[in-house]
């Protein structure tokens, strides 16, 4: 009797240390949660050319890398073009308004908008080129230091939270096999959650996929509808940047319930502005709304989304709902835990819970 007491609490001391360890590794990721999830939401849907990718190479850090810089690449790409736009669009209102003043000071940064040359950014930066980066230094070194102190805490904060999701993807797509062996064998491969969790992983790998190939297709199509616009508009460019409205209407997909209205919706009422107060004709403006929600919303959306929740085993209306009630309920990062509860919810229903009822009752 002696030796199952001494068992028991030997158990019961390794259960308490597993208990902190858990809590302990619970409160570190519980403030970079919406990291681990974005890290999640990338690992299913860039599984499938991971695998494809390994069966070539056969060397999975090899293979991990190519897989994150396929999708990292473009992201960085979209910011820098994002940043150039948006940096031309503002020489623009300065030198329209009454903001000519402060052009002065923006305007190393604007040359190297214009030219694209890399060399000016570093002179901007250093003050070699203008100077007017050190004139407000020097007119107010104890502001400018705080300003710069925090612009520099928000980026290393941004930057320690996007290496922090490079490093949960890496290890997810590496070892995923692995991870799933240990647990497989240290359940003895029970067959009821073996089902459960394979069930639930193949249905997140389907609804994560989903969505990166709604934004592939939103964007393709969105590029050649606003290309073929503009090739056929007589009154001048429809369209000034197709190809970053493209890709800003791409990742609108993600946002529940607007989708990406939220990018095109204010960029026609702009569209519309500009045909009320200039010469730009009054169709182009109508003909934006009219492609976009047709050709461009509503076409691909229906077709790519009704294809793929075929292959799932979980109602795309479920889906929906997941992404829009998680962002009520968690915030931005509710926009993946909504998907992963209501797949983890939907099989539990169908799986779990009949033969938990089953035996309640039958007691």
């Amino acid at each position: 009797m002696a030796v199952f007491d001494e068992v028991g609490d030997k158990r019961r001391l390794w259960i308490g240390v597993g208990v902190v360890i858990a809590a302990l590794i619970g409160i570190a990721l519980f403030r970079y949660v919406g990291t681990l999830l974005f890290a999640i939401f990338v690992y299913y849907a860039t599984r499938p050319l991971y695998r494809q990718l390994d069966r070539v190479i056969d060397r999975p850090n090899v293979t991990t890398t190519v897989t994150i810089l396929f999708v990292i690449l473009p992201m960085v790409a979209v910011v820098a073009y994002a940043a150039v736009v948006a940096l031309r669009e503002l020489e623009q209102v300065l030198a329209s308004s009454d903001l000519e003043a402060y052009r002065s000071y923006f305007q190393p940064y604007l040359r190297v908008a214009r030219e694209g040359n890399i060399g000016r950014l570093r002179d901007a930066v250093t003050g070699g080129s203008g100077g007017a980066l050190g004139s407000l230094v020097r007119q107010g070194i104890p502001g400018a230091l705080g300003r710069v102190q925090s612009v520099g805490g928000f980026v290393f904060s941004i930057l320690a939270r996007f290496f922090l999701m490079l490093t949960f993807l890496f290890y997810l797509l590496r070892d995923d096999q692995k991870l799933r062996r240990w647990f497989y064998e240290s359940i003895d491969h029970d067959e009821e959650i073996v089902a459960y969790l394979e069930s639930v992983d193949d249905d997140l790998e389907t609804v994560f996929l989903s969505n990166l190939a709604v934004i592939a297709v939103a964007a393709v199509t969105a590029a050649t509808t606003y290309a073929a616009l503009n090739y056929l508009a007589s009154g001048g460019t429809v369209v000034g940047t197709p190809v970053l409205l493209s890709l800003l209407i791409g990742i609108g997909t993600l946002i529940p319930a607007v989708g990406m209205k939220i990018v095109y919706v204010p960029y026609g009422l702009a569209l519309l502005g500009l045909a009320v107060a200039t010469p730009t004709p009054l169709w182009h403006p109508i003909a934006f709304f009219v492609l976009t929600f047709v050709v461009v919303d509503t076409i691909p959306d229906f077709f790519a989304r009704s294809y793929l929740s075929a292959r799932s085993g979980v109602h795309m209306g479920l889906v929906l709902l997941g992404y829009f009630l998680g962002t009520l309920a968690f915030g931005w990062y509710g926009l993946f835990l909504g998907p992963i509860v209501v797949v983890l919810a939907v099989h539990f229903a169908h799986m779990i819970f009949p033969a938990l009822s089953n035996d309640f009752l039958g007691e």
